[in-house]
């Protein structure tokens, strides 16, 4: 109905309220119309029977058929009477009178009393009972006897009057076709109204239609008058004004337009001068670009190059002996220039990305390496502020992934460093877990995020923070240093990888940068073997720093270990003997403490006590300062720094819980040298360089390593000496005056002889372009970048030659100092309850109360014990019971007159165990050994003569 048009709506609205009333009086008129004749014909057939009744009561007492029959003729001659039936008392038809006279009535359908009809098809039979009237005075005067007589009586017959429908249907039929005729005059007028209104409706409605058509066209001029009353003239006054406006407004446009496109064809006409200067200015500025890049590569050489010789001869310098003040100030030389160096990698590393030249690498590496290295490397830095540095890599992250290990290392490293710069007190963690997992394309997704508890960062601080050579703070009397471009390359390179980075901080509650790294897993990488060897070990855990004890303790229950951690050093020392009492001792003791315990008292007296007393191995971890010479570094079995490794910790832990020495588990692949020299020969080098400082520094350089070299200051003279000597390697300098790097190495590759190829190392300071490809399509087979350490030089002349340099191999030894105590061999931990080492108490009883022959006797022991622990082993390893059962049994009478309670129980099991020929004689020869060592670690450690001569009596000691 909503879609209907307005003529049909007014046609609807019209005509359904006419069509509807005419209907409803029509019905009504005619049913009244029917229903009175209906009830004329009754009322008059009541009438007329009755008025029948009355006349004939004396023909039918009488049974006078003749006087009935003229009453029934006289009122035949009356409308609609069709026959009259007269019957006695007995119900029996007495007369009838006109059509019909078959029709019979049942004695039943007669009536008693009133007066009744039937209903035919085509008449109403109206039958009425006569009876008899009493005209005696006596009843007629008594009202109550008449009635009762009455009552009494019984009809003398009935008369049946038929009264025929046939004008009564004629009446019927006229009046329904009145009332047809009525309704449909009074809808066809209607109709004839509604259309004549709908029409005077929508008849202006179209012209407003055709009208607004027109306009539509265009035709403003259009104008429209309908006439058909006040509301039409309104919307025609208003539809004809805003035709005059659309005709101004569109005269208006159309000056406007022809004024827009004058002024359009003048902009263009600059626009194509801008683009013609925007064309010079931007090969300018491609120009400006390369003399940039040009400019900081050269700069990069420039600067390069004197750092090379400051920090190689520093390093120099450092290895000989100096005083300390010299050493002090070279290792500040060696730091600024470090400082400088980073500087400038950080400059050139961002003019890199600015010049769209970065390229990632994508190898396999292993993430926990990486960030274990980042650790180690800047844990001296975090110590020096009392930090604590922890690393925290999930178990569920995987260690085998694709990617550029180098800038993974570069963003850690800044985000590390930072934490570190920015926090006073507190600690800096790294943790890195697993965001994502896509098993069908083998891919992860990972969340690396460094949490500091430093000064925080406000938010207009947070928003700049990513931008280039933006800080936190960049006032000149700023705390911090640096150029503000470590967060501008990480944002960067983590972008570059495919990841997102950003920060969470609030101004004095510390800062979390986080950064995601998107990887494949490396199909290829190394299977890393199951570190299963100390699964079901106990360990007790005592340490002070609460985030690094979580990460030690993580790393533990990784591999299968049953962690106890304990508060203090008093409950640790009280665990462990309670352990070793239920005879369910633990395997190791790990303690860790921070800068300011290094020499505590009670941290020496618990490593004593463990170590001696209790003969439980202890590992302590210590900040990454040096505490070679503290006192608790001869105290324990084992010693690790901060933030301790996972390789390295295992290791140790399996020498001291179970002796295997593992620490060359894992040798690294060697590298199959390109030309390999025969076994014993020195290969022959030639360096160019025309810095005199660098040339000198290589030249020093190969010489501390023994290593026959040569020196040249110019293409010219490096191609005088390789034609008269063919060399072994040669280091070749890029940039040189007259003939450079690249035009030399070419003359040397025409030089080669057939099936011989000189290695020669492109040494420069540009790290701009990407100079490995560069250089291998030039003829070099590598690269170094200045400025060069000593250990990249003699790992090239390796790789290159397969010599190794003799100072390379203690180097390397040096560089893994050990720390632990090797006068002694390591056991594992004793697990039970055991005898004392030593009791002064005990000997002072046994020597008959007399201190100074108790210290004389266990004198005597000492020096007696030492020579029958070699002989004990010897005449073991020989089979010689014999002897082997006297020096036991002599060492046995030795300690009875002593208090050493576990020397003794052990020398009398070992001498029982030979008497017999136990099958326990093995261990019970270990265990005399480990009683003898122990022993003589207690007396290394302890101040025994003092002991014995406090027992004195005073007059004896004074």
């Amino acid at each position: 109905m909503r879609r209907w048009g307005i003529r049909k709506k007014v046609l609807v609205v019209t005509l359904v309220p006419t069509l509807m009333t005419t209907l409803l009086l029509g019905m009504f008129f005619t049913y009244s119309w029917v229903n009175n004749i209906e009830s004329l014909l009754r009322d008059r057939g009541e009438s007329l029977s009755r008025q029948l009744s009355a006349a004939s009561e004396y023909g039918l007492f009488t049974a006078n058929r003749s006087l009935l029959s003229s009453l029934s003729n006289a009122l035949l001659e009356e409308q609609d009477v069709r026959s009259i039936t007269f019957f006695d008392g007995s119900g029996s038809r007495l007369l009838h009178t006109g059509p019909g006279g078959s029709d019979t009535i049942s004695v039943d359908a007669l009536p008693e009393e009133d007066a009744t009809r039937i209903s035919q098809q085509t008449s109403t039979r109206f039958i009425t009972p006569v009876y008899m009237q009493d005209l005696m005075i006596e009843s007629m005067l008594d009202p109550d006897a008449r009635q009762n007589l009455s009552q009494r009586r019984e009809p003398v017959g009935w008369v049946a009057v038929e009264m025929s429908h046939i004008r009564t249907e004629k009446e019927t039929y006229k009046a329904l076709l009145i009332s047809l005729l009525l309704i449909l005059s009074g809808v066809l007028v209607s109709l004839a109204i509604a259309m004549r209104l709908s029409r005077a409706f929508t008849d202006p409605v179209f012209e407003l239609n055709a009208a607004v058509a027109k306009l539509k066209e265009g035709k403003l001029d259009t104008r429209v008058h309908t006439g058909a009353g006040p509301e039409f003239e309104q919307l025609e006054s208003g539809l004809n004004a805003m035709a005059s406006e659309l005709s101004q407004a569109q005269a208006e446009m159309q000056q406007n337009i022809d004024q827009a496109t004058e002024d359009l064809r003048e902009t263009l006409e600059t626009i194509e001068i801008q683009n013609i200067e925007l064309d010079f200015a931007r090969k300018e500025a491609l120009e400006a670009s390369r003399i940039k890049s040009e400019f900081l590569a050269n700069m990069s050489h420039e600067i390069r190059t004197p750092l090379n010789g400051i920090i190689g001869f520093t390093e120099l310098l450092l290895k000989s002996p100096l005083p300390r003040q010299q050493r002090d100030h070279l290792s500040t030389i060696r730091k600024s220039s470090e400082i400088l160096l980073t500087i400038i990698n950080d400059i050139l590393d961002f003019s890199k990305i600015e010049a769209g030249k970065l390229i990632l690498d994508r190898v396999p590496f292993q993430l926990r390496d990486v960030v274990e290295e980042v650790m180690v490397m800047l844990a001296p830095a975090a110590h020096s502020k009392n930090l604590d540095l922890v690393p925290l890599v999930y178990n569920d992250v995987p260690d085998n992934i694709m990617g550029d290990p180098l800038r993974v290392k570069q963003v850690i490293t800044n985000l590390v460093n930072n934490a570190i710069k920015f926090t006073q007190t507190g600690e800096v963690v790294l943790r890195a877990s697993l965001e994502e997992e896509d098993s069908e394309n083998n891919k992860v997704s990972l969340r690396l995020s460094i949490t500091d508890s430093g000064v925080g960062l406000s938010r207009a601080q947070q928003q700049s923070l990513f931008n280039a050579f933006s800080q936190a703070d960049a006032s000149t009397a700023r705390q911090y240093g640096g150029t503000g471009l470590g967060l501008a390359i990480s944002k960067r390179l983590v972008e570059e990888m495919g990841g997102k980075i950003g920060l969470e901080s609030e101004l004095g509650k510390g800062s979390t940068f986080w950064f995601t790294l998107t990887s494949e897993l490396s199909a290829s990488g190394e299977s890393v073997s199951p570190k299963d060897a100390l699964r079901g070990e106990r360990i007790l855990y005592l340490e002070q720093q609460k985030t690094t004890g979580l990460a030690v303790e993580h790393m533990l229950r990784d591999w299968g270990m049953t962690v106890d951690r304990v508060n203090s050093p008093a409950t640790m020392q009280e665990q462990i003997e309670d352990a070793q009492k239920s005879q369910s001792g633990y395997a190791l003791a790990i303690i860790g403490i921070t800068r300011h315990l290094l020499s505590s008292n009670q941290y020496c007296s618990l490593l004593r006590t463990l170590e001696i007393e209790r003969d439980c191995r202890t590992l302590l971890l210590t900040p990454t300062l040096e505490t070679h010479d503290t006192p608790l570094s001869g105290l324990t079995s084992g010693h690790l720094t901060k933030p301790v490794c996972r390789d390295a910790l295992y290791d140790e832990l399996l020498l001291l819980v179970h002796g295997i020495n593992a620490g060359n588990r894992n040798p690294q692949d060697e590298v199959v040298p390109i030309n390999s020299l025969p076994a014993g020969s020195v290969p022959r080098v030639l360096a160019v360089d025309d810095n005199e400082a660098n040339l000198k520094l290589v030249m020093t350089l190969l010489k501390d390593h023994q290593i026959e070299a040569e020196g040249a200051a110019s293409g010219f003279e490096a191609l005088s000496k390789a034609r008269q000597k063919p060399f072994d390697l040669v280091f070749m300098d890029l940039q040189m005056p007259g003939m450079d790097g690249v035009e030399t190495t070419t003359r040397l590759r025409e030089m080669d002889l057939p099936g011989h190829r000189t290695p020669i190392i492109a040494l420069t300071a540009h790290a701009l372009a990407d100079e490995q490809e560069r250089l291998t399509q030039q003829g070099f087979d590598g690269y170094m970048a200045k400025p060069i350490s000593s250990s990249q030089l003699t790992d090239t002349i390796r790789d290159y030659t397969g010599y190794i340099c003799e100072t390379v191999q203690t180097g390397r030894q040096s560089q893994l100092p050990e720390i632990r105590d090797t006068r002694r061999a390591l056991r594992p931990s004793t697990r039970k309850m055991q005898q004392d080492c030593v009791s002064v108490e005990e000997s002072i009883l046994l020597a008959a109360g007399k201190a100074d022959l108790a210290e004389e006797l266990f004198s005597m022991l000492l020096e007696q014990m030492s020579a029958d622990m070699v002989q004990i082993e010897k005449l073991w390893n020989s089979q010689d019971m014999e002897e082997l059962l006297e020096c036991v049994h002599k060492l046995h009478g030795a300690t009875r007159y002593c208090g050493v309670p576990e020397l003794r129980l052990s020398a009398n099991r070992l001498e029982t165990a030979l008497k017999c020929s136990a099958p326990d004689t093995e261990h019970q020869k270990n265990q005399l050994i480990a009683a003898i060592e122990r022993l003589n670690i207690w007396s290394e450690q302890t101040d025994w003569q003092q002991l014995f001569r406090e027992k004195r009596p005073k007059a004896e000691t004074s």
